[in-house]
């Protein structure tokens, strides 16, 4: 039996791009979670921070949130962590945060983020505990615990970049050939109620490492860190 043309040129209809939810590793947005945030914000060197954000994104500041996060979430089901660089970046007028390196926990989260909003994350461990005197969290990926952040509450508050919405490029690879099927910037808006927050003052640690060099954005300043918790809808992107 002859296929049609466009099958025998390996093209597809409209019908044919309908995705199969229930057969994809991972949920389809909106995603749903109460979340925990300790992060640190610091002044890095610009020359070393500029050239990990992806074009056509364009760094707006040197002061980075460093941070790990605890998702108790309802979508997708299993709980898990994230810990990522995250700098404010600006195209085509809009300006948000970008994730210059990315860590989570499960591979439903690094299939899911990255094929729907374009997130470059890396499987890692993480952990994060709170209590009255203390917050910890810690990445730790390929024997290297690239991100420690330790913060003892009772600082006074300070102003930080607004980090959202979130924007990034998403550039999946073809299948024959070193490019993008279909290269574009993504903002992804997350509607978020906090109910927690707690400012203090932490002391981070990032021990080198080659895959996941963290280490060499080594903070010129320490504004100060916080703690953040609340509940949050992740919403499908929309391209700009």
């Amino acid at each position: 039996m002859k296929g049609s043309t466009a099958s025998r040129r390996g093209g597809c209809g409209v019908a044919d791009k309908l995705l199969q939810s229930e057969l994809l590793p991972y949920p389809l947005p909106p995603w749903r979670h109460r979340f925990r945030t300790l992060s640190v914000f610091c002044e890095v060197d610009e020359a070393v921070l500029a050239p990990r954000v992806q074009k056509p994104l364009k760094l707006v500041s040197n002061i980075v949130q460093i941070t790990v996060m605890h998702f108790e979430s309802s979508v997708p089901a299993r709980p898990y962590y994230d810990s990522a660089v995250i700098a404010q970046v600006e195209y085509a007028g809009e300006t948000g945060g970008t994730w210059v390196h990315a860590f989570t926990s499960t591979d439903q989260v690094l299939s899911g983020t990255r094929e729907i909003w374009g997130y470059n994350m890396k499987l890692s461990e993480m952990e994060l505990h709170v209590d009255e005197e203390r917050i910890w969290g810690h990445t730790t990926r390929l024997g290297r615990r690239v991100i420690s952040i330790d913060m003892r509450p009772g600082g006074e508050q300070f102003e930080v970049p607004d980090m959202f919405p979130r924007l990034f490029v998403k550039a999946l690879p073809e299948t024959d050939r070193a490019e993008a099927i279909d290269r574009q910037v993504v903002m992804m808006v997350a509607d978020t109620e906090v109910t927690q927050t707690m400012w203090g003052e932490a002391v981070l640690t990032c021990e080198p490492s080659v895959d996941d060099p963290v280490h060499d954005l080594t903070p010129s300043r320490v504004l100060g860190a916080n703690f953040v918790a609340g509940n949050q809808v992740l919403n499908w992107g929309k391209p700009v």
